[in-house]
């Protein structure tokens, strides 16, 4: 018998009251009742002027959203459940039960607490009623109406409790087949279940069915059907008054969404790429469907956004950019979690607007933006890139690292940059951020595979983060830092490593920028970069360090008049040099000239010369740039003409003062350890076999080891094969084994290095 308040709900055709069989040709669900039982009192607003929007915390997880509010978990108290009006947002805490599930239209909540089964309104805060059943039995709710499965099993009958006036009311849910199984109600609208259930035995027999049950006379009105493949939590439902929809999936052939007009008894499928749970819901003549999850998915996939399909013809449209959840509400809509790049992490309800088209209404946000965000940065606004080795560690922190990134860090004083991929963290529960670090590396004059050391001046960094999965566009921020780092021997660029000068047979003098990245084995030789022409003028020219303070080490040139020129560095690679300052003439006297080394022990690198006689004469340095040296001071009396090569090469030996080597005609290499006042101790042997080199270069710590290094070209090769030595710190032994570098250069001739 109908229970008190029923009404008795519209028929559009014979009630089927057995299963129809797969042999009795294709089974049809009628239409439902536009009417139906259970329907709650909408609770009237809160008499308050400030009404607050409702809220979701993050990581807040909706259980279902009824007439007139939502059911919510804690993300940080899973004991915590909230309803929340969506009138006004006041929300109201559920008592804690170990189950608790929103009844499918209405906003009745179902309490489970050991083997008592509570209905309570939420809306009200009554209790409907109370009944003796463990959630084992549990088999869902509609409603006002509790389903109940009458033993353990599965099997048997299926009991409805709807409210009554002198308690709960107990009936049979009339129209089920006798073997029927496992039944639970998956959908409800408009005073009808849709209930799910299993007949047969065994695996090849079981059949999966869908039953429509009117409320007010629990009984079945009509069955389905349907394919039994997927595990339960890959199904999905939707009921309507004009509509079923329920998700199928076959093994080699995919899920599929399958709608079917309960006036017609048309069926509409539409087959879906990849297998996986759908989220599906009914609004009006349309389907929705969604993959969920798609938020954080590692691709992109046509799943991932909330797509609205007409029923009555081809037409799509994309409601929301991704899907968390869903589930069915009061009325021709349907309720998901989910976002968009526009509204931002939210509930959102999906209903049809005055065209009847589907459009997308949030109802209550996290504050969680959709598209990639950058929650913090921790770049420093400054760095010594000498005191930390060369390195700059950088991290950022996105609101979700499904993303390929990228980082782009440019001086913008000399335009150089470099763009590295940075890889994103393991998933995890806490937000993590992505790492880089950077070497202290740039690309060289900007051509990719070619890399300089990083110059000191401003920097910027910008990430650029693209979703993998194509939601939302891609994040670009940016900001500023500064770099030092202190100018290194022959570092006429100022990034701290070496450089060499070449003059060609036309008289353009070109740098050589020589780089040994952090932790490399091996030293990179950049092409030539012109420095410009005119250098035919000069019959030497030779390092000399900082001996007129300026930006950058500097270098003297003689003229074929015996004229000696000072360049200030500038430490711009592109213009290294200053206007040239006249020093003095009479300099043709000296054979050899080699700067660099700071032999008198005052912080200035000198100059020193061998003149035709053999002798060795020192030029300390001044610090100014009209008069950059003082007078000549004797300090080898004789004997030096046996050298064809002289070079400074900075502290070789771990001593406070610059040593000096020198080449013998017959190819052996010497080392004069500087004592700090100009003079040098005797000399030691350091080996044989040094005439192979056209030059030899004291071209400071390339390899960034704290030790100066001997850069050996020999020009004179059709190739050009310089050698690194790298300085051991040991006056015994000098130098490592030379080491090749490796070069880029084109068949130009060059008959100097300095």
């Amino acid at each position: 018998m109908a229970h008190p308040g029923s009404t008795t709900p519209r028929r559009l055709g014979a009630v089927v009251a057995v299963v129809l069989m797969a042999t009795a040709g294709p089974a049809v669900l009628p239409a439902g009742a536009a009417t139906g039982t259970g329907s709650l009192p909408v609770a009237a607003p809160a008499a308050t002027a400030d009404v607050t929007a409702p809220v979701l915390k993050p990581g807040d997880r909706v259980l279902g959203m009824g007439r007139t509010g939502f059911l919510s978990q804690d993300a940080d108290d899973f004991t915590l459940r909230r309803w929340t009006r969506l009138a006004d947002g006041a929300v109201t805490t559920v008592p804690y039960k170990p189950r608790i599930y929103l009844s499918h239209d209405s906003d009745i909540a179902v309490l489970q607490n050991g083997a008592t089964t509570t209905l309570r309104d939420l809306a009200t805060g009554t209790d409907l009623f109370s009944v003796p059943v463990d959630w084992d039995r549990y088999a869902g709710a509609v409603g006002s109406h509790l389903f109940v499965r009458a033993d353990l099993s599965g099997h048997g009958p299926l009991h409805v409790y709807s409210p009554g006036t002198d308690g709960p009311v107990r009936r049979t849910v009339a129209g089920l087949p006798a073997d029927a199984s496992d039944p639970h109600t998956v959908a409800g609208a408009g005073g009808e279940a849709l209930v799910s259930y299993l007949t047969g035995e065994g695996t090849t027999a079981v059949a999966r069915h869908l039953a429509i049950v009117d409320l007010a006379s629990a009984a079945v009105t009509s069955s389905r059907r349907v394919l039994a493949g997927g595990s339960i939590e890959e199904r999905d439902y939707a009921l309507s008054a004009g509509h079923v929809a329920w998700t199928e999936y076959e093994s080699g052939v995919g899920t599929s969404v399958v709608v079917l007009d309960r006036s017609t008894q048309k069926v509409q499928r539409f087959p879906m790429p990849g297998s996986g749970r759908l989220l599906i819901g009914l609004v009006g003549d349309w389907v929705t469907y969604s993959r969920p999850g798609g938020l954080l998915a590692e691709e992109a996939g046509p799943l991932i956004p909330l797509t609205a399909r007409s029923l009555t013809g081809t037409t799509t449209r994309k409601l929301l950019d991704h899907t968390v959840s869903g589930f069915g509400t009061a009325g021709d809509a349907h309720g998901f979690v989910g976002g968009t790049v526009a509204g931002g992490e939210g509930l959102y309800r999906v209903a049809p607007g005055t065209d009847g088209v589907p459009t997308a209404t949030r109802l209550a946000a996290t504050g969680e933006p959709t598209q990639v965000t950058l929650l913090r940065q921790d770049v420093p606004t400054a760095v010594d890139l000498d005191r930390t080795g060369g390195k700059l560690p950088m991290s950022w922190e996105l609101s979700r690292t499904n993303v390929n990134m990228w980082v782009t860090l440019r001086n913008t004083r000399t335009g150089e940059s470099i763009t590295e991929y940075v890889e994103q963290p393991a998933p995890s529960k806490d937000p993590q951020p992505s790492r880089f670090d950077w070497n202290g590396t740039l690309n060289w004059q900007g051509t990719p595979n070619f890399w300089t050391s990083a110059s000191p001046g401003p920097y910027t960094w910008e990430i650029r983060a693209s979703p993998l999965n194509h939601v939302g566009p891609t994040l670009k921020a940016s900001g500023s830092f500064t770099v030092t780092r202190k100018t290194g021997a022959h570092d006429y660029d100022s990034d701290g490593s070496p450089d060499v000068l070449a003059r060609d047979e036309s008289g353009n003098l070109w740098l050589q920028d020589v780089h040994h990245g952090p932790g490399w084995k091996y030293t990179n030789q950049n092409p030539e970069s012109l420095v410009g022409g005119g250098w035919q003028a000069y019959d030497r020219i030779e390092a000399a360090g900082n001996v007129a303070g300026a930006a950058a080490p500097e270098i003297v040139a003689r003229d074929r008049s015996g004229v000696l020129w000072l360049y200030q560095g500038t430490g711009n690679g592109k213009a290294p040099f200053a206007t040239r300052t006249r020093i003095g003439g009479g300099w043709q006297a000296y054979t050899l000239l080699t700067g660099g080394s700071d032999l008198t022990g005052d912080g200035r690198p000198d100059l020193v010369a061998t003149d035709g006689s053999g002798r060795l004469w020192l030029y300390r340095s001044t610090g100014s740039a009209t008069e950059p040296f003082a007078a000549r001071r004797l300090i080898g009396s004789g004997g030096w003409q046996t050298y064809d090569r002289i070079t400074a090469t900075g502290n070789l030996a771990g001593a406070a003062h610059g040593d000096l080597v020198a080449r013998d005609r017959a190819g052996v290499l010497w080392l004069y350890l500087g004592k700090g006042d100009g003079t040098f101790a005797a000399r030691t042997r350091v080996g044989g076999g040094w005439q192979r080199y056209d030059d030899l270069i004291g071209s400071g710590d390339v390899d960034r080891d704290g030790k100066p290094d001997l850069y050996a070209p020999d020009v004179n090769d059709a190739i050009p094969s310089p050698f690194l030595y790298r300085g051991t710190g040991a006056w015994q032994g000098p130098f490592r084994p030379g080491e090749g570098v490796d070069l880029v250069q084109d068949s130009v001739r060059f008959d100097l290095f300095a």
